[in-house]
């Protein structure tokens, strides 16, 4: 099956980072490519202005183009020019993708700072970081596995990606102590830790058997650990080719909030970060983006 793929671009070292990711994931998945960059209304209002900075993110739109015509030749590739607020316009974008792909650690750009954040949390794809200097390690993939429903959709995405790659897979979950206890550890024995340890060994191993149903031929190496999940997850990572996190949104709190383990890797990014959405939200952003599509027309695709 045929993916595809958006890259947000705007010329910058990190959005260049993220095309060579997309370019390189492409060479063994077959991929349709969707290049968008965002003139951002908040800047130029006027259509005076706009028409004036329109060239600028064309020519970024057509080097990219360039970039991938050399690389892949053949492949398929739309370029899309969008008008308005970088994050509601890319996460709108994700709602007919299978991956959003945007690189980071840039102080300057129309895709910096806060915002591969906000649209980790608001995409209704998973949405892909690639830091600014990323090349490949050839290392294992790493997922944070929880003892809930939302970590365990990530990890069919990550165990496809490990088996795509032919690397191993990392399973990482953490375990901590309630601070009461560690202030107040009278009632902590021996037996009621070694209890809380087999407990989050049993959530390693239903991931593991989950693994082994869909990738029989996976190498999986559980990695349980005391301590705080992000800082676990970006140690473990330092080496990685990739690592994946699931998102705890619920309600009706608007889609600019990650969960914290999320947030905490995404703002210490190790390597390439995917973050696979909740799929009761992505349904929930789905909806709204066919109601802003129908309301709006700010989009202009060229096929490449």
């Amino acid at each position: 099956m045929t993916e595809k793929v958006v890259v947000a671009v705007d010329g910058s070292p990190g959005s260049e980072a993220a095309l060579d990711w997309a370019i390189e994931r492409a060479r063994t998945t077959p991929v349709e490519f969707e290049l968008t960059t965002v003139i951002d209304l908040g800047f130029s209002p006027t259509k005076a202005a706009e028409s004036s900075v329109r060239p600028t993110y064309e020519r970024v739109l057509a080097d990219a183009a360039s970039r991938i015509e050399a690389a892949l030749p053949g492949t398929i590739a739309l370029s899309t020019l969008r008008r308005g607020a970088p994050r509601r316009e890319l996460a709108f974008a994700s709602a007919k993708a299978d991956l959003l792909v945007i690189g980071t650690h840039e102080p300057t750009g129309v895709f910096h700072g806060i915002l591969p954040l906000q649209l980790a949390a608001a995409s209704t794809c998973p949405v892909v970081v690639v830091p600014a200097k990323w090349a490949p390690r050839n290392g294992a993939v790493v997922i944070g596995i929880d003892d809930d429903e939302t970590s365990l959709l990530a990890l069919s995405f990550a165990a496809a990606e490990a088996a795509r790659l032919g690397t191993s897979l990392k399973l990482v979950h953490t375990w901590s102590i309630p601070y009461p206890l560690m202030i107040n550890p009278y009632g902590l024995t021996a037996d009621a830790l070694d209890m809380s340890e087999d407990f989050h060994k049993l959530v390693l191993d239903r991931a593991i058997e989950q693994v082994g149903r869909e990738f029989p031929d996976l190498v999986v190496h559980p990695i349980l650990r005391q301590g705080s999940p992000a800082t676990v997850l970006v140690e473990v990572a330092e080496t990685a080719e990739l690592l994946v996190v699931g998102t705890h949104r619920r309600g009706v709190i608007p889609a600019m909030l990650l969960g914290s383990v999320s947030h905490n890797v995404l703002v210490n990014v190790p390597c390439p970060v995917v973050v696979a959405p909740h799929p009761e939200e992505a349904r929930h952003s789905h909806e709204e983006s066919h109601s802003h599509e129908a309301a709006h027309s700010h989009e202009e695709k060229e096929a490449v």
